[in-house]
């Protein structure tokens, strides 16, 4: 599904009057709300930079919620990192993600 909709964006085929955005479209056609859509384009795109996470959820091995966790902080550089999430909850993952991104704003914040 995140491909087609990476697809659909990149191709703008939800470019009609009235209709700003991917999200915009998935909202008024899918009936999700525009933050949940929004949060569907955003991982969409971060996928395609992530072979590792994107062949895990292909095969089944780690869930959409996961996923979509994952993605508000994974690179190339630490997507091996990240695939500890094939061992926890969806949950375990969320807190790791928040971890994650406390430990970058320090960082950022010693430089």
């Amino acid at each position: 599904m995140l491909e087609f909709i990476r697809e659909y964006d990149e191709c703008k085929g939800w470019s009609q009057p009235g209709l700003h955005s991917c999200a915009h479209w998935l909202n008024w056609k899918c009936g999700i709300s525009l933050g949940a859509a929004r949060e569907k384009v955003r991982e969409a795109h971060a996928v395609r930079e992530l072979p590792k996470i994107t062949e895990a959820f292909r095969e089944g091995r780690i869930s959409y919620s996961k996923v979509r966790a994952m993605t508000r902080v994974a690179t190339p550089e630490n997507e091996n990192y990240l695939m500890i999430a094939r061992r926890g909850t969806a949950a375990h993952v969320e807190r790791l993600v928040r971890h994650y991104r406390s430990v970058e704003r320090k960082e950022a914040l010693k430089k």
